[in-house]
């Protein structure tokens, strides 16, 4: 058997084209902003879980008139893996996970524990926080 780790975020892509990306929206370059999301296992075998580090590969294009607009902001993306805080970057994450609520706005809300064993279930909440320079 196999663990299966399920990421959900507490508000959508506003992007259509790549609903993997996390919008932070504005943010000033003297403060930061903050994003929740949750880490959920849904299989019965624990899974052990770790973040890393992967770089974005640059898109070679071949001529500017065939790119579209998503591919020239990516081609002007800065890839700077400071700028980045998280909460928590590895654990073991038991499972079944107890499912998050979905609330009527679309945002996704962890359940309230009965008692010590669910705790245990609850999926992780990893706290991201972003600091631009």
């Amino acid at each position: 058997m196999r663990p299966r780790l399920v990421l959900l975020t507490e508000t959508r892509s506003k992007n259509d084209k790549a609903q993997d990306e996390i919008d932070f929206g504005i943010c000033n370059v003297d403060k930061y902003r903050e994003i929740t999301i949750f880490l959920s296992n849904p299989t019965e075998v624990s899974a052990n879980w770790n973040l890393n580090y992967v770089k974005i590969a640059k898109k070679q294009t071949v001529s500017k008139y065939t790119t579209t607009q998503w591919e020239e902001e990516n081609l002007t993306k800065l890839d700077d893996r400071e700028v980045f805080e998280f909460s928590e970057a590895l654990g073991v994450l038991r499972g079944p996970s107890t499912p998050l609520r979905k609330v009527p706005d679309g945002l996704f809300v962890p359940p309230v524990p009965k008692d010590e064993y669910e705790k245990q279930l609850l999926p992780k909440q990893i706290q991201i926080r972003f600091r631009p320079k």
